[in-house]
């Protein structure tokens, strides 16, 4: 495993730019992005830079809780004094099919 995977928990994990330029060119703002094997979440991180929304899901329950506690860091790293707090559980859609 690379020193990527080792910090954020998954044996393949690859830079956020690639999805991010992939969602800037092919979605519009506030469209919807399709996920299907979510692993550590970084598509769906993605997604909210790029203000899409997002639905993640993977077979292995693992990887879902990993994704889902990447997305609440990133969403409560942008709460500030100056804009409106998020209720992250309302933001995030991952679902596990165990």
């Amino acid at each position: 495993m690379i020193e990527s995977a080792y910090r954020i928990g998954h044996p393949a994990p690859f830079p956020i730019e690639l999805p991010y330029r992939l969602i800037q060119l092919y979605t519009f703002e506030d469209e919807v992005v399709l996920d299907p094997f979510v692993g550590s979440g970084t598509t769906c991180l993605a997604a909210l830079k790029t203000k899409r929304r997002y639905v993640g899901y993977d077979n292995n329950k693992k990887y879902c809780e990993l994704a889902e506690r990447r997305i609440k860091e990133y969403l409560q790293s942008q709460n500030t004094l100056f804009n409106q707090q998020t209720n992250t559980s309302q933001k995030i859609a991952l679902i596990a099919n165990v």
